[in-house]
């Protein structure tokens, strides 16, 4: 015996219920706990001779007056079983007769389920519902007893111990082996407890079967069901009470994992398998619901696995064509693997192959690439070889993992025999999807959005139309066209793929075009669309539980990028170190590039760019050996590093780094160079490789806002006053719009000085150069001298400068205002006109001295 205090009977109520399969310790667990109580205990281990109401109630009796419970007095002393004449009577007699006892019994009826004549489950039940306060009643049986347990448990009145409650944990399957004599490793226990789920009897037996082995580690890897022990226990207890029909259904059902009612019909060929398989749960036929509507079941690992092994014995002749039926069964469902699965287990080959070519999408569309190549590896290479849509979607999960020689191996078939035209389209679309992958590791974007385009545009001309599958060709497409700076193409694309993968629910291709498409958002616009889909992409992730997936990655860079142009570093850190992780997964040269690109200035921005350089370092030394480097990551790191090198003072360096990419047309290497100029007091050459390179970043916010910046600060070094205020006020009008900060902070007090001139000869954007002021200045407040104001301010000026002291954003006030965040804008720069100050707070504090507002308390 094993102690196991999680579990006590305290005979509380009036009826105990102890139901579970054979062997699971039901008696055994009673017995300790009526020899556990104080109460007297009757006890009657009931036989299938003992299902007529003379034996029943005689026995009942009996085991009463041994206990000792029945005084010689009682009328339940004088009381007989009852006879053929005298049942009507009998039941109103027993129960009387029970209320009389001076103190209370317990009644255990072991194995109540062989009772199965009507009149003693109808006598039983009349005692189970009038009961009086001096009987408590325990039954032990293997499946629930046609008793009105259903008005007990109403009624408050009823306790039960099941199956799952008498199942050994592994502590306790451990004590259990040890009671034995068995010294067995942790492992080794785990292991035994999963493979009998904790059913007493299946872990006695094996412990039985240890003793004396000089292997304990095989026999626990072989033990199943088929173990002999084990399966002449089973075979004596379970299958061979099963009445025929009732056997035939097991070892034809035990062929599949999980069965539901059309499953089990499909392999019996019969209409009634729900309704078997809730019998079998509930008469406890080793039978488990695996889900909350008991639709599907399983069988218990011991008993599946000989149920299998009998199967193999007796229909032998039969099983390809049982398995066979489950394939079809499986495969009209969309259930891929397990419908291949069968199929191979019936060497249904064409089958297998359909179900392949038919389903592999379904899978890869969902990120899971490998369990294509999974699905594929069961099937004849010759086979596979002989199916070109089925060789390039091998080609597809072949590439999704970085596997070349296994992607050129397959795409080569693909296009040795085109499949017919049922498939032809589907065919195009998928070869399409190989032609994006490949290029995807190899770089060739532009060549590889030619011959997508030329195979969408054949598969445009078959018919047939795949939502889903065009869903995902969409968001590669998009992507290829970013990394090949096609950005209007790629913002299409993208935008097509999350209309279609939302219409379709499939949120996998929605994660990764959003993420793909957040990027997209600030390289165009800037930190402006930091409320976009960066932030949309990684909700989704986490609605789904994908937060940790690798197709976030693209969202938190765009994030990071976000936050650093506005000037939040700690939140930039926080989302590249997440889009370091994910990008790790993902195996992306180009995302890799933008993170160690963008980390590279941000080691440049925090004073250590010797740091940024060994990122930069590092970046290039992991993919030395990873796909050919883009002609724009060759330039953009050469600029990267050359800025570096000049914040670190070398300045030869930096030459050096510039001198292979100076005539690319680039805006990086402009801004580069212009860099280096203005540190060796070249202003004019500075001005010179700006306005050569500036129209080159038309199409890129930041470079945009950087290049006007810098333009800004070389022709003010060139003794060029006019023309840096121009150059300035396009970049603060650029940078209003798209929320950019740190191309200006970075130029340090030279911006400062061109900002404050800016206020003096008067800018349209006083809003922002407050800003960008107070990040340059000290904190401490300003003493000011109170002046008239230049011109009075209207009413509504005066409405929105009462909630400039507030914490509340321009937003905030006008949803307070109800007006549009643009006219709150709008005002405010009329108010730091006539207040003539730059920013909210000198605002506040002008407002103040002049007692438009009340002062501070």
């Amino acid at each position: 015996m094993v102690e196991r205090d999680r579990l006590r009977l305290h005979f509380a109520e009036p009826v105990t219920l102890v139901c579970a399969p054979a062997g699971s310790g039901k008696t055994a667990f009673t017995a300790a706990e009526v020899q556990r109580s104080p109460l007297t205990t009757a006890w009657v281990t009931l036989e299938p001779t003992d299902d007529e109401p003379g034996p029943f109630w005689d026995a009942v009796l009996t085991a009463l007056d041994l206990a000792g419970a029945v005084p010689a007095d009682s009328p339940l002393a004088a009381l007989a079983a009852p006879i053929r004449e005298s049942r009507d009577r009998f039941m109103p007699l027993l129960v009387n007769a029970l209320a009389t006892l001076p103190e209370p019994v317990v009644l255990v009826l072991d194995d109540v389920h062989v009772l199965r004549s009507r009149e003693c489950l109808s006598q039983l039940s009349f005692l189970l519902l009038h009961a009086p306060d001096t009987l408590r009643l325990v039954l032990t049986a293997r499946s629930d007893p046609a008793l009105p347990l259903h008005v007990l448990r109403v009624r408050g009145r009823l306790a039960e111990v099941r199956a799952t409650d008498l199942a050994f944990t592994e502590n306790e399957a451990g004590e259990l082996l040890a009671a034995h004599g068995l010294t067995l490793d942790a492992e080794l226990v785990r292991a035994l407890h999963q493979r009998t789920e904790g059913w007493g009897a299946g872990l006695r037996l094996a412990a039985l079967s240890l003793q004396g082995r000089e292997d304990p580690d095989r026999f626990v890897a072989e033990f199943a069901g088929d173990d002999r022990v084990i399966a002449d226990y089973l075979v004596a207890e379970v299958l061979d009470r099963q009445p025929p029909r009732l056997r035939a259904f097991l070892l034809r059902t035990a062929l599949v994992e999980r069965v539901c009612g059309g499953l089990a019909d499909a392999l019996t060929g019969e209409r009634n398998g729900a309704d078997t398989l809730a019998t079998l749960e509930r008469t406890n036929g080793f039978v488990l619901g695996v889900d909350g509507h008991r639709e599907w079941f399983r069988y218990h690992r011991l008993f599946a696995k000989l149920l299998r092994t009998r199967a193999e014995r007796e229909l032998a002749g039969e099983l390809p064509a049982l398995h066979a039926r489950a394939a079809r069964w499986y495969a009209e469902r969309g259930a891929a693997v397990d419908a291949l699965e069968h199929a191979v287990q019936a060497q249904e080959w064409d089958l297998a192959v359909e179900v392949v070519a038919g389903h592999w999408f379904e899978l890869y569309v969902r990120g899971d690439a490998a369990a294509v190549r999974a699905l594929a590896s069961k099937l004849p290479p010759d086979r596979l070889e002989r199916d070109a849509e089925l060789a390039a979607a091998l080609a597809c999960a072949a590439l999704d993992v970085g596997d070349t020689d296994a992607a050129e191996f397959h795409l080569a078939h693909a296009h040795s025999a085109p499949p017919p035209e049922a498939r032809r389209r589907r065919y195009l679309e998928t070869l399409a999807l190989a032609n994006l992958g490949t290029a995807r590791l190899k770089g060739d974007f532009e060549a590889a959005l030619q011959a997508a385009d030329a195979l969408l545009a054949e598969a445009a001309t078959h018919a047939g139309e795949d939502g889903t599958r065009e869903a995902l060709v969409r968001a590669m497409l998009g992507e290829t066209a970013l990394w090949a700076h096609d950005l209007e193409r790629a913002g299409e694309e993208l935008r097509k793929a999350v209309a279609l993968a939302r219409a379709h629910r499939l949120d996998f291709v929605a994660v990764s075009a959003l993420s793909y498409l957040a990027l997209l958002d600030v390289m165009v616009h800037g930190p402006a669309e930091e409320e976009g889909h960066g932030p949309e992409a990684i909700e989704l992730a986490a609605r789904r539980g994908w937060s940790d997936i690798p197709q976030t990655a693209c969202a938190h860079t765009a994030l990071a990028l976000i936050a650093f142009y506005d000037l939040q570093p700690c939140e930039a850190a926080r989302h590249l170190e997440h889009a370091r992780v994910a990008a790790a997964r993902l195996r992306r040269r180009q995302l890799d590039f933008v993170i160690a690109h963008l980390d590279a200035r941000m080691r440049g921005a925090a004073g250590v760019p010797r740091e940024g350089l060994r990122t930069l370092e590092d970046f290039e030394a992991l993919h030395r050996h990873r796909g050919a480097a883009l002609p724009h990551e060759q330039v953009s790191i050469a600029a990267m590093r050359a800025r570096l090198q000049i914040q670190a003072g070398d300045l030869d360096g930096a030459t050096a780094t510039l001198a292979p990419v100076r005539e690319e047309p680039w805006v990086v290497v402009g801004t580069a160079t212009a860099r280096l100029a203005l540190a060796r007091g070249e202003s004019a050459d500075a001005v010179e490789a700006l306005e050569r390179s500036i129209d080159a970043a038309a199409t890129h916010a930041v470079s945009r806002v950087e290049a006007g910046a810098l333009l800004a600060v070389a022709h003010d070094e060139a003794a060029e006053p006019q023309k840096a205020q121009r150059a300035l006020e396009h970049a603060l009008a650029l940078a209003e719009r798209t929320r950019h900060r740190w191309p200006f902070i970075e130029l340090g007090r030279r911006m400062e000085d061109l900002l404050k001139r800016q206020i003096r000869a008067g800018t349209a954007h006083r809003a922002i150069v407050g800003e960008l002021l107070d990040t340059f200045a000290d904190r401490a407040p300003v003493a000011r001298h109170v002046a008239p104001l230049l011109e009075p301010l209207s009413e509504r000026e005066q409405a929105i400068l009462r909630y400039l002291p507030t914490a509340l954003s321009n937003r905030e006030i006008a949803a307070e205002l109800f007006v549009t965040t643009n006219t709150v804008k709008t005002h405010l720069r009329s108010i730091y006109r006539k207040l003539d100050v730059a920013r909210r707070r000198e605002a506040v504090e002008r407002a103040r001295d002049l007692r438009l507002l009340s002062s501070r308390r």
